[in-house]
């Protein structure tokens, strides 16, 4: 699910097509033979304690002074049919089922913890962004930005059975703060706010110890905890105690940990009786029976898999991928519409990638340097030459977004004025082996690069920088040593892709002293006193519109500055499946990425899978495929009907 990279469970799109699906001239529906399952142990009557009164939380609650919002959107379709089931891939086996702590970092842990099994107090329109209700109804906010209290729903539960309370929040907190955790992150990010106090069962209050406007989103998306499971723990024994067991959670799904098989799966179920199954922000969500991961480390294995039936679904977005996408075109599955494909655009967030160049020491601390080797980036030939044209070449740090400067200098490849810079700076003579040469020296630099497979686009601009003089020296190494070279800024230049946040934090990549903090990802050492004001003024900027403002100015401050050779950024995503599911109108929501709304929106539709097992069965029968290109959230207005 998209998201809030670090605490937020952002929901997803909105209108959704009729999943009426006829084939051989016949409306079949398949019977699912999957059931949810409880692991409730006690019994609970709904509604609030009956000594709770009004005031305080309790039955009668009226929200007069407090916020609230009733007309937020959903995406979810209506109609969706709960059961079956799904089967996704997973690159690696979590290290632990904890969801809090040391080691809890992995793409699995973080999809039960912000979106399948726990639930936060608040959540986000899928399609403003506003905030909206959650397991807290409503909330407010002190004139001076630096109180929040929220007023929790007396009918939420957790899956065994006990009531939420404030004493959950604040047992939450407690574990995150704790160094006994192992996570300094968490605890220096909740250690920002004081103790939450209960003010009721149902209302807790929390001060935050600086004015930032991210201070009531991190809290607000905070997931919890139960206060009867945890409370009593120190960081330590946690760590211990549930390195391999599941905590139980208010969310819709409970971890089977009779169907964990270590190192190659992982099952999710349904609950029966999810507290909060009938309530509107969670219209058509959830609704597979059980979820199976499957750990394929290997993504040609993965594509294999996926051919022979094994996974329902595959991504086919990156550029070590696009080969896979053009390769279906001849499976014989998908010729006859048993397997679908699908190019989605929509508004998921990207973060700068291409050539870092660390700033901090020669040749790269001159920008006329950097600029030229920017220069000599022909990346218009490589995403043609190498990669059919699809991805598009990145002007901004904050690309696809309303972050992104429009006015951005656009640096395509230009050998003359590369040349030019380079002489400026100095490198005019070159040796009889054709490279410019400085006070006795050649220009030579090292550039490591992580997965093999970028080695194709990188001799590409190896040879382009060796004609205009450079000697660049290629250097794989695997994902985890790239990262680290960089955190340690043992590197001249650097192959660096970052992710996007749907909101933006620029302080913690160029923002004050984060050039020389060790392991900050402000890898190519910007310092620059502007971004330093603008970053300041971002982060009590409560204005939606000026934090916009600031980040365009950030972004063309950066522009200019030339920290990277931008290279290319996906404006879509690319997805394969087996034909037998049912989604949203835009397939995707309007900022998540497939492995995150696949299993929170997507369904198993019974007249598709109905059709689906007649033409498996008869290999004269072909299935429609339907439109490839799926642009529904590039439409005025997409997804604000509510």
């Amino acid at each position: 699910m998209g998201k809030l990279k670090t605490f937020l469970v952002l929901l997803a799109s909105l209108t959704l097509i009729s999943t009426s699906f006829q084939s051989c001239s016949t409306t079949k529906k398949k019977e699912f033979n999957t059931q949810p399952v409880s692991i409730k142990t006690k019994d609970v009557p709904p509604g609030a304690l009956p000594d709770v009164s009004a005031e305080l939380g309790g039955d009668g609650f009226t929200g007069e002074g407090w916020i609230t919002n009733d007309s937020f959107h959903t995406i979810g379709n209506p109609e969706a049919v709960k059961g079956g089931s799904i089967t996704l891939s997973i690159p690696d086996f979590p290290s632990t089922l904890r969801v809090v702590g040391k080691d809890a970092n992995s793409y699995w842990n973080y999809l039960i913890y912000y979106q399948l099994c726990y639930e936060s107090l608040l959540n986000n329109d899928p399609v403003t962004l506003d905030f909206e209700p959650m397991l807290a109804t409503h909330w407010w906010i002190s004139e001076d930005k630096k109180q929040f209290k929220f007023r929790i729903n007396p009918d939420a539960r957790w899956a065994d059975g006990e009531r939420v309370t404030s004493a959950d929040v604040i047992a939450t907190w407690k574990l995150q703060v704790d160094p006994g955790i192992l996570s300094p992150y968490s605890n220096i990010l909740f250690g920002s706010y004081e103790e939450p106090v209960a003010e009721s069962p149902y209302i807790v209050s929390v001060k935050t110890k600086e004015l930032n406007w991210r201070q009531f989103l991190y809290f607000a998306g905070m997931p919890l905890l139960p206060a009867h499971v945890i409370g009593n723990l120190s960081g330590k024994e946690y760590l211990e105690k549930h390195q391999f067991d599941f905590i139980p959670g208010t969310g819709a799904y409970v971890v089977d940990v009779n169907d964990v098989k270590k190192g190659q799966s992982l099952t999710v179920r349904r609950r029966s009786d999810y507290w909060g199954a009938d309530q509107k922000w969670n219209t058509g969500k959830f609704n597979f029976d059980y979820l199976r991961f499957e750990v394929i480390s290997d993504s040609r294995l993965e594509f294999e898999r996926f051919k022979k039936g094994d996974i329902d679904f595959v991504t086919l977005t990156s550029v070590t991928s696009i080969d896979k996408w053009f390769e279906l075109d001849k499976n014989e599955d998908f010729k006859r519409g048993l397997i679908l494909k699908r190019d989605v655009y929509n508004k998921y967030p990207n973060g700068p990638r291409g050539i870092c160049f660390n700033m901090r020491k020669p040749p790269f601390d001159d920008i006329r340097v950097r600029k030229a080797f920017a220069y000599l980036f022909d990346r218009a030939k490589i995403v043609e030459k190498l990669y059919y044209g699809l991805p598009a070449l990145e002007d901004s740090y904050w690309p696809n977004s309303v972050y992104a400067n429009p006015n951005n200098p656009q640096i395509r490849f230009n050998f003359d004025e590369a040349v030019k810079l380079l002489a400026e700076a100095g490198w005019t003579e070159k040796n009889a082996d054709g490279y410019l040469v400085k006070d006795g020296k050649i220009f030579e630099v090292e550039l490591p690069y992580g997965s093999p497979e970028l080695e194709r686009f990188l001799t590409i601009y190896q040879e382009d920088c060796k004609k205009a003089g450079i000697k660049i020296n290629l250097r794989q190494v695997d994902g985890s040593t790239n990262f680290q070279i960089g955190n340690q800024r043992n590197f001249e230049m650097i192959v660096a892709a970052w992710g996007g946040l749907v909101f933006p934090n620029p302080e913690s990549s160029f923002g004050p002293g984060t050039a020389d903090l060790p392991n900050s990802t402000n890898w190519a050492g910007v310092k620059d006193a502007r971004i330093d004001e603008l970053c300041t003024e971002y982060n009590v900027t409560f204005d939606q519109r000026r934090r916009v403002e600031i980040i365009q100015e950030i972004d063309a401050i950066l522009a200019n500055m030339q920290p990277y050779a931008l290279s290319w950024y996906y404006p879509s995503s690319r997805l394969a499946f087996w034909n037998k599911f049912g989604f949203p109108e835009g397939v995707l929501s309007k900022i998540d990425d497939p492995t995150d709304a696949i299993p929170t929106y997507w369904f198993n539709d019974p007249v598709r899978e109905a059709a689906f097992d007649d033409a498996k069965a008869n290999n004269t029968l072909t299935l429609p495929q339907g439109d490839i290109i799926v642009k529904y959230w590039s439409q005025e207005g997409a997804g604000l009907k509510k």
